[in-house]
């Protein structure tokens, strides 16, 4: 979670508390080699990799909050993304480490609890890349942190640099496992959400008195800043500041799904996910 401040007396700002399942942020990297061959005197029908492939993805279908992309390689399978828990991890591997030999597998999948999850999920309807959803894009905007770990303690601050690859409107949101979300831009103390493309933008930092300082307050776990860049504004910038990601990624999913149809395709996103700590 983040504090955040304009002056030492804006008093602190929390959304809504969800039950406590957020707050992991870990990575399922299951490097499987399958390639051991039965013995000789034994013929057993080898799998395809697309095959494999057909049992990874009805399994990744069962999944309530996930993105995962399994992709077909020389050797076997190359499975990357998200899923919503540690069980949704355990039941993919489970499947994984049950496929028969011959199969090789690249496994690079990340827990991302929901909000995050769900979060994800809308930036890759918004345009984001299927197989790395927190990633790349030449239209993307790029984001720079004061900590390069993204690796944040107690009472540091938290500065952004938002650098636009397309002119338009620019959304900014810090999500909390905790169920809250923290508009940056826009919002009542920043209602001017327009971007040029290769111009940065700096969130965080007290240029002037109405300039937010976000510092890092418990509870600590993972959390995530998405941005997007659209031709026209997604939301007015007098909304609540702080509010419960339920019904704002609803909104979300909803403003992008009403862009007229010619800015569809008009639309760049780009998230990253970092760790607050106690110590």
């Amino acid at each position: 979670m983040i504090r955040v401040l304009s002056g030492p007396s804006l008093p602190r700002l929390w959304g809504a508390r969800l039950p406590a399942a957020a707050g992991i942020a870990c990575l399922l990297t299951v490097g499987v080699s399958q390639a051991q061959s039965p013995p000789a005197a034994v013929d057993i029908p080898r799998p395809t990799a697309a095959e494999a492939r057909g049992q990874v993805d009805a399994t990744v279908g069962r999944l309530t909050c996930a993105g995962v992309e399994t992709t077909e390689t020389a050797k076997g399978l190359r499975i990357a993304g998200y899923v919503g828990s540690v069980e949704d991890a355990g039941v993919l591997k489970a499947v994984l480490t049950a496929l028969p030999p011959g199969i090789d597998l690249d496994v690079r999948v990340a827990v991302r609890p929901w909000p995050l999850c769900e979060a994800l999920g809308i930036a890759g309807l918004a345009g984001g890349p299927k197989e790395s959803p927190e990633g790349q894009g030449s239209d993307a905007p790029t984001l720079g942190f004061n900590r390069p770990s993204l690796v944040y303690r107690k009472g540091e601050t938290l500065e952004i640099t938002v650098t636009a690859g397309m002119t338009g409107r620019l959304t900014v949101d810090y999500i909390d496992t905790d169920g809250s979300v923290i508009h940056m831009v826009p919002m009542r103390l920043r209602r001017d959400d327009r971007v040029e493309a290769g111009r940065p933008v700096t969130l965080g930092v007290a240029k002037s008195a109405t300039d937010r300082i976000y510092t890092i307050a418990p509870p600590f776990g993972a959390a995530m800043i998405l941005a997007l860049v659209t031709r026209d504004p997604l939301f007015p910038a007098d909304r609540e500041e702080v509010e419960p990601a339920g019904p704002y990624l609803a909104g979300l999913r909803a403003a992008l799904a009403a862009l007229p149809a010619d800015a569809k395709g008009a639309v760049a996103v780009r998230s990253a996910v970092l760790t607050t700590v106690a110590e």
